[in-house]
């Protein structure tokens, strides 16, 4: 239960991250340089939070860090 819970807060941090990084993009229609607009989407801390949902979202999906094994003497 925890892991689908775990599973549903960083899938909605990530569409939320993600969402956020997208509309970032109408600064190049103000006339930024695509240079200057993905240095200020990486300084961003939706940035961050969409890596590390990512992260999270593969440990949970992948079963990293959960040992399973069963041979317990």
């Amino acid at each position: 239960m925890f892991r689908l819970f775990l599973f549903l807060v960083s899938y909605g941090l990530m569409i939320l991250s993600v969402g956020n990084l997208i509309l970032y993009l109408n600064y190049r229609t103000l006339g930024y340089s695509w240079k200057v607009v993905f240095k200020f989407i990486f300084q961003t801390t939706e940035f961050y939070m969409a890596i590390g949902a990512c992260i999270i979202i593969c440990a949970v999906v992948l079963d990293l860090g959960f040992d399973r094994s069963t041979d317990k003497l």
